[in-house]
């Protein structure tokens, strides 16, 4: 069967005008006007090439100007002459300056002077006038800046005109600043004025639009395309009302000032709508389905990256011309309706990124199809089990990180023209089954991230075609021979990681030529015992991942030379590495081999001694995680104080001593910082608030010691802080005018020498805690995007009832407030009852007296709750019951009384939860609570008892008011009474209470 592949999507119409002007020239034995040949060589001169093939060499005053490179001539109207009719500098890398002189060769029809370097130039803002015969004018890509000279809406005759201007862009906004401007008149002026204007393509320039609506003119502009502008005023509503003869609207990775989803009013009227773009635009609101789709001409509408747009498809009716249908990352949403089978033109299909579920529709009805893409979807269900092969067009299927479910069909693994099938991130199970006739065409197939079953089968050598093959991430059993690999020579990209297959390798050396040249090799958990041989026969390595084995003994030297230098990303983590190649972490061969590396862990091994300094001739590299070893001695300060590359710096569990660097640099672009459980001392570095970007600093578990770090409280980033167990004191104090950690989600203290109270005021500035915001409820995690598609999590050891528990991802709706096993003291601020986004609440081991503040019971998505082992008082508030989330309570020893509340969680806690406070009573306690007695008493017995009573209250009544008449009447006694009545009474409370 035939395979018909897409013609390049995007393409611009041919430069028609330059052709007819070819054709149409009558080229005579005369030569040029030396007026001309003139001009164009004055021209030149205030030119500057950046080499001599790009000078325009042909361009010599001896010669006839009409044979110059670019050049074209035509019939002047006498038989002795030609003039310059075409003009073509395109893509000569020309800077230096524009001269008047181009304004001599009033003959122009065409003129181009795209992608050049005029960087910082103005346009002319006079001449362009007289070039009055010009169809077509390209000044695109050349960087000139300031204003559009007014002059060109003069070229009465123009059919086609590119301006693109110089810009800047911003990596963190992703956007590009332009610096060519059209104002408000010059642009409306185009458009009314050049009424012969088919297409008007504009890149990187500032726009202004008039708010003027003359609906009444009309123009007979074909294409319209605005990419990367900035435009201020209503041109929706401005131009569709004018431009009802448009066949090509693109509105592409706009700034726009006035709201656009309102300003379509009148867009299905364009009846000759043959493409529609806004993608990449910034908008929101809904989208007017309807009526959009209600254009019956229209071809292609691609609405791509508008992450704020919702919308829903309409029901298609048949007859539809659309063949491409783009609206990926956008927030369109509900189920695919039926009809949209009747798109029997569909060649393209990306709804990729959106909101929509329900089950996938046949894709049998769409004949033309070439791309279909409808990955990170919740769609669910199983695949279409037959139909595709009608389908002699496709090329490729994404529907990755969906819900699907049920056996992959075999059918696609035969069919002739799919170049790629990507199903990760289901949950596809069954066995992996090839059809027989599986075809040698597929280049991609990933279907990792599912439960597929069963062994690796042998036919998957005849996938001749593969370059890349991921697998990783099932339920494979059985043992994969590499040799398998012989048969796929183009293969690029292996991944096999975390199934529960055993990798093999048989035959000798001999036996590895001819092995295809691996870049990116995946054989984690692949129950690997030793490093696969071939690797020694590979030299393009850049990304090797073979954590979670047992490989044991020194990393040997040739696993660099797989690199040849180019080494991106390094796992090696968990397994049993002792050292590299018999040396400490310091052979030069194996820094050298990691000069453009941005990942590397060598963490969860035996590697022993200390860390090189030349580590940080790594200048790539963002992660370096070289936790849970044994290495010592004193971090290298260049990872520190001289780091503006490394984000992630991970020793945690290692034995480094010492104190920390304390000159940390500004720049510095560390966004984790984890030396928990080392032996680290001294002070924190407080040039640690030069980490503009730190978003966990974890230091716990070390000898630290120093007061309460306030000044960290102005790092705008900072989400996890843990200081735990170490040697801080002295109180909670932060310097005026410092903020108090925004955006902290976990803050860890305990096990320290803290004392005071806990501060209110500094409370209500954890907005983190108290306020969540969109993209926390997008289940986000804390973490670090070191490339398009990987991922660094970052983790952290909590205490929930005692026991340590590390979560190995940190969601940014996790927050936990741990300040226990300190010596606080005071009340419990009620202000504590505002974190309402709490999921774990530690003050336990403390010395906090008084009630239990009832505002926790606002505090609805607890989880856990430890405030055992303090000095507490008085009932349990009732509104705890309420806490549905709360799994854990501990509020053992301490000075409560009254009944335990007998619904919602607390039917679940155990006695545990409460010993130690023996004035407590309930039905689940052993001091149960019972009604006062009563005071009708019927016999002699009861009322001799009474009296004994009565005598012992007496006595102890005397003896009181003696010892108190003492205190009052003598001044040392009342200085005594003043200094200790409160505590005394306090303690006779907790006695009383306790028997």
């Amino acid at each position: 069967m035939p395979c018909y592949y897409p013609r390049s999507r995007g393409s611009y119409p041919l430069l028609v005008a330059a052709i007819i002007i070819v054709v149409a020239s009558k080229l005579g034995d005369g030569l040029c006007r030396h007026d001309e040949r003139d001009a164009l060589l004055r021209l030149k001169k205030g030119f500057v090439f950046d080499n001599a093939l790009s000078g325009l060499p042909s361009w010599q005053a001896s010669s006839d100007c009409c044979t110059w490179q670019g050049v074209t001539c035509g019939d002047a109207g006498t038989p002795d002459a030609q003039v310059v009719v075409s003009l073509d500098l395109a893509d000569l890398t020309i800077s230096g300056n524009l001269s008047s002189d181009l304004f001599e060769l009033t003959s122009l029809r065409f003129l181009s002077l795209a992608n050049n370097d005029f960087l910082g130039i103005p346009l002319p803002s006079d001449g362009f006038e007289r070039l009055s015969r010009l169809t077509y004018l390209n000044l695109s890509d050349c960087g000139f800046v300031g204003q559009v000279p007014s002059s060109i809406a003069r070229l009465t005759n123009l059919e086609t005109l590119h301006l693109a201007g110089a810009f800047t862009w911003d990596t963190v906004q992703n956007q590009a600043t332009p610096f060519l401007e059209l104002k408000e008149h010059t642009f409306d002026t185009l458009i009314t004025n050049l009424s012969s204007l088919r297409r008007l393509y504009i890149d990187y320039v500032n726009i202004s639009v008039s708010d003027v609506n003359n609906s009444s003119s009309r123009h007979s502009l074909r294409e319209l395309k605005l990419s990367y502008c900035w435009v201020t005023g209503p041109i929706a509503s401005s131009l569709v009302p004018k431009l009802r003869s448009l066949s090509k609207l693109i509105l592409e990775n706009c700034i726009f000032s006035h709201p656009m989803m309102n300003s379509f009013t009148g867009v299905e009227k364009l009846s000759s709508l043959l493409v529609f773009s806004l993608s990449n635009s910034g908008l929101m609101g809904t989208f007017p389905s309807s009526r959009v789709f209600s254009i019956k001409t229209l071809k292609v509408l691609d609405l791509s990256g508008n992450t704020m747009l919702h919308g829903e498809l309409p029901e298609f009716r048949p007859g539809s011309a659309l063949q491409s249908l783009l609206l990926s990352s956008t927030m369109f949403s509900g189920n695919l309706p039926e009809s949209i089978t009747n798109l029997h033109n569909l060649v393209t299909l990306d709804l990729s990124s959106c909101l929509f579920y329900g089950a996938l529709p046949s894709f049998a009805q769409w004949t033309m199809i070439q791309e279909i893409d409808l990955s990170n979807n919740n769609f669910v269900g199983s695949l279409p089990s037959d139909g595709y092969g009608a389908l002699h067009n496709l090329t490729r299927i994404n529907l990755s990180n969906n819900s699907l479910s049920g056996e992959i069909p075999v059918k696609l693994f035969s069919h002739p023209c799919l170049l790629e099938l990507d199903l990760t991130h289901n949950n596809f199970t069954g066995h992996l089954l090839l059809h027989p006739n599986a075809s040698s065409r597929l280049q991609h197939l990933f279907l990792g991230e599912n439960n597929l079953q069963g062994q690796i089968p042998e036919l998957l050598s005849k996938l001749s075609g593969l370059t890349k093959l991921d697998l990783s991430s099932n339920n494979l059993t059985g043992t994969m021979d590499l040799s398998l690999l012989k048969n796929l020579t183009n293969l690029s990209i292996l991944q096999l990681s975390r199934n529960r297959l055993s990798v093999l390798e048989k035959g000798d050396a001999r036996s590895y030529v001819g092995y295809p040249n691996i870049v990116s090799l995946g054989l984690a958990s692949c129950n690997l015992t030793k490093l696969p041989a071939f690797l020694m026969y590979l030299n393009e390595v850049e990304r090797l991942d073979l954590s979670e084995n047992s490989i044991a003994g020194p990393i040997p030297d040739w696993i660099w030379k797989a690199g040849a230098n180019d080494f991106y990303y390094v796992n090696l983590s968990h397994n049993l590495f002792t050292s590299i190649q018999g040396n400490i972490l310091a052979p030069a061969k194996f820094l050298s081999r990691l000069t453009y590396a941005y990942f590397l862990s060598l963490s969860n091994n035996m590697l022993t001694g200390e860390v090189p300094p030349m580590i940080c001739n790594a200048s790539n590299l963002k992660v370096l995680d070289l936790s849970f070893n044994s290495l010592g001695g004193l971090i290298p300060p260049c990872l520190l104080q001289e780091n503006k590359s490394i984000a992630v710096l991970n020793l945690r569990g290692n034995i480094f001593r010492g104190p920390l660097p304390q000159n940390i640099s500004r720049g510095c672009a560390l966004e984790t910082v984890n030396l928990n459980n080392n032996k680290l001392e001294d002070k924190l570095p407080e040039s640690l608030v030069n980490c503009k970007m730190l978003q966990v600093l974890d230091v716990g578990d070390n000898q630290i010691v120093d007061t309460f770090p306030g000044w960290l409280g102005d790092l705008p980033q900072l989400r996890v802080l843990v200081l735990r167990s170490n040697r801080f004191h002295g109180p909670i104090t932060v310097l005026d005018g410092t903020n108090f950690f925004p955006m902290l989600q976990v803050f860890d203290i305990s096990s320290n020498g803290f004392n005071g109270g806990i501060p209110a005021q500094y409370l209500k500035r954890l907005k983190a805690m108290i306020n969540s915001s969109e993209v926390e409820s997008q289940a986000r995690t804390v973490g670090y995007q070191y490339a398009i598609d990987t991922y660094y999590e970052n983790s952290v050891t909590v205490m929930v009832k005692g026991l340590d528990l590390t979560l190995v991802r940190i969601l940014y709706t996790f927050k936990s407030f741990d300040v226990s096993n300190n010596s606080f003291d005071g009340t419990i601020p009620s202000e504590i009852g505002d974190l309402k986004l709490l999921k774990v609440l530690n003050l336990s081991r403390n010395a906090f007296a008084d009630q239990i503040p009832s505002r926790i019971s606002s505090m609805v998505q607890l989880e856990s709750l430890d405030l055992s082992r303090n000095y507490l008082s008085g009932e349990i508030p009732s509104g705890l019951a309420s806490l549905t989330f709360l799994e854990v309570l501990d509020l053992s020893y301490n000075y409560l009384s009254g009944p335990v509340p007998q619904s919602g969680q607390f039917l679940t806690f155990p006695n545990t939860s409460y010993e130690g406070n023996n004035g407590l009573c309930g039905s689940r306690l052993s001091r149960q609570c019972h009604r006062p007695e009563s005071r009708i008493r019927d016999d002699g017995d009861n009322d001799s008892a009474n009296w004994d009573v009565l005598s012992v209250e007496l006595g102890v009544a005397c003896g009181l008011a003696a010892v108190t008449g003492y205190l009052l009447l003598s001044s040392r006694g009342r200085r005594w009474f003043t200094t200790h009545i409160d505590s005394l009474l306090l303690h006779v409370h907790h006695f009383y209470h306790r028997f």
